[in-house]
C-alpha cells in the first residue's frame, strides 16, 4: 500500500532554490503549471508542456522541483496565497455582514478573471482521482477559511445580521458553500449554467452582479433574523 505523503517530504533545499528566482520568473513557472494542470488534470499533465509554456528546459525545472507532485504542491501554495483574505476586511463596524460579503464576491469576480487556471486546479482537488493529494492539501486552505467564516458569523450574530440560534459552524458552512459555488461559476460554464437554469430566463447565463444578488438573498434567507 502506498504511504501517504506529508509536507515534510518536500525537498526544501530545492524549493529554496526556486524562491531565489526573480518573483516574476517564479510566477511565470507556476502560471504555466497551473494552466496545464487546469487543462489536462494532474495525472495527464506533462512536465515538458509546462516547461515549454514557461520558457525553460526540463532540466531547469528539476533544479527547483523533485517531481511533478512537488510542483503541484507549489501551485497550490500559490492558490492559498491568492485566496487568502485579510481578516481586516471584515472589521468594518459600519457595514453589515452582507455588505462585506457583497464586497468579497465582487473581488472574487476580479480574481477569477486573472486567475481562472488556479481556481480550476483548486476545484479539481475535489475529484475522486485526487484523493491521494487531498489529505495533504485540503487542510491548508479549508481550516483558515473555516476560522474566517466562523468569526464572520459570530460578528453577524453580535450585530443582529445572523440568527443567534443557528450553530456557528453550520452558518459558516452555508456561507462557504455559497461563496465556492459563486467562485466556480466565474470560471466554469457548467456552474454558470446551474445559476441560469434555476434563476435565469430561458436558462440564459446571468451577469456577475445578478449572481451576487442571488447568493446574498439566499444566505440572508437561510441565516438572517426573521
Amino acid at each position: 500500500m502506498e504511504s501517504e505523503r506529508s509536507l515534510s517530504d518536500l525537498d526544501l533545499s530545492m524549493l529554496e532554490t526556486f524562491k531565489k528566482l526573480p518573483r516574476k520568473k517564479q510566477i511565470a513557472i507556476l502560471d504555466a503549471a497551473a494552466a496545464v494542470f487546469a487543462a489536462k488534470g494532474y495525472y495527464q499533465a506533462n512536465v515538458g508542456e509546462i516547461c515549454r509554456r514557461a520558457g525553460i528546459s526540463n532540466g531547469a525545472l528539476y533544479k527547483y522541483f523533485k517531481n511533478k507532485e512537488d510542483l503541484y504542491i507549489s501551485v497550490f501554495d500559490r492558490i492559498v496565497h491568492l485566496f487568502s483574505i485579510d481578516p481586516q476586511r471584515f472589521s468594518d463596524a459600519d457595514k453589515s455582514v452582507y455588505d462585506m460579503l457583497e464586497d468579497l464576491l465582487k473581488d472574487i469576480v476580479r480574481l477569477a478573471r486573472r486567475n481562472a487556471d488556479y481556481i480550476s486546479v483548486y476545484f479539481d482537488l475535489g475529484l475522486p482521482a485526487m484523493s491521494k493529494m487531498a489529505p495533504l492539501l485540503s487542510e491548508r486552505i479549508e481550516e483558515p477559511a473555516k476560522k474566517m467564516w466562523v468569526n464572520l458569523v459570530e460578528k453577524g450574530k453580535d450585530s443582529g445580521d445572523i440568527d443567534r440560534r443557528i450553530d456557528s459552524n453550520v452558518a459558516a458552512f452555508v456561507i462557504d458553500n455559497h461563496v465556492m459555488l459563486f467562485m466556480f461559476s466565474c470560471v466554469s460554464e457548467h456552474y454558470d449554467w446551474r445559476f441560469g437554469s434555476y434563476f435565469g430566463k430561458r436558462k440564459k447565463l446571468l451577469s456577475g452582479d445578478t449572481k451576487i444578488k442571488i447568493v446574498l438573498k439566499s444566505i440572508k434567507m437561510l441565516l438572517g433574523t426573521h
